[in-house]
């Protein structure tokens, strides 16, 4: 049986903005607002203050403007990694300033229901990332061990002494500091135990509430938070229709840079028979 190809997303044009609000007190939101526009083809640009980022999922290339240094950098995509089975995904949409959901393998995912957000049907989902248990320090090795059947290693050879000046005088040493004082011990008795640190509160859990227009293929409404605070991203509008091809293009006159393609991820060491 052949696998199902995926369905291309319609062409569209949105206006989006969004307010990250940080879990500091009294720290007013950071906000920021974007474009974003899709072509039949998968293409896709998002424009921010000075910056464009396109995205060209057939070519495998990704293309960063700076409008103020008039410069194009290319960077070529590494291959995507495969989804692991029976997990549910997130829109496939990240625009500046949206986190990307973790995959987790515990992530709970609840089902909102139907509604209407600026004229489109919206579907919605929520989804819960419960914090990482922490993992379990490594003992170290106590010095000196040293394994049966495995000669010590020669130790270097204490280098010389310089010879003294005859005829000078030591110079005179610094008093010792004074002793901290020490908690009283039993005589007799172990010593007091340190004082153990104070624990750590527990990270809350990263919840995120996406309403997802299905005929558009866009996020209407996203609402993330967790230990960085809380982002709210908003579509104020959504225009479906082929974009010009010049959105996919650079500019004439831009200096264009190539960056090198990223290194594979090494493959794991086999372990030895």
């Amino acid at each position: 049986m052949a696998p199902k190809l995926p369905v291309p997303l319609p062409p569209v044009t949105a206006e989006y903005s969004s307010a990250l609000q940080l879990p500091q007190p009294k720290v007013p939101p950071v906000q920021s607002s974007y474009r974003f526009t899709r072509s039949t083809a998968g293409q896709t640009r998002t424009d921010s203050g000075n910056q464009s980022v396109i995205s060209n999922p057939a070519a495998g290339q990704t293309i960063v403007l700076d409008h103020l240094k008039k410069t194009a950098t290319i960077q070529t995509a590494p291959p995507p990694m495969p989804a692991a089975p029976g997990m549910p995904a997130m829109p496939q949409f990240a625009p500046p300033g949206l986190p990307k959901a973790p995959q987790a393998p515990n992530m709970q995912v609840q089902d909102l229901g139907k509604s209407v957000l600026q004229g489109h049907e919206v579907e919605g989902k929520k989804f819960l990332i419960p914090p990482q248990p922490p993992q379990a320090p490594t003992m170290p090795k106590p010095p000196g061990l040293q394994l049966p059947g495995q000669p010590k290693l020669p130790q270097a050879p204490a280098l010389p002494k310089m010879p003294q000046v005859p005829g000078m005088p030591k110079p005179p040493q610094a008093p010792a500091p004074p002793q901290t004082l020490q908690a009283p011990t039993v005589p007799g008795g172990p010593p007091l135990p340190a004082p153990p640190g104070m624990p750590q509160p527990p990270k809350p859990p990263t919840i995120a509430e996406v309403w997802h227009a299905p005929k558009i293929g866009l996020p209407m409404l996203t609402k993330t938070s967790g230990s960085f605070g809380q982002l709210t991203q908003v579509c104020h509008s959504a225009v479906p229709g082929e974009p010009h091809p010049a959105a996919f293009q650079i500019p004439p006159g831009y200096k264009v840079i190539v960056l090198p393609p990223p290194k594979p991820p090494a493959l794991p060491a086999l372990p030895k028979l």
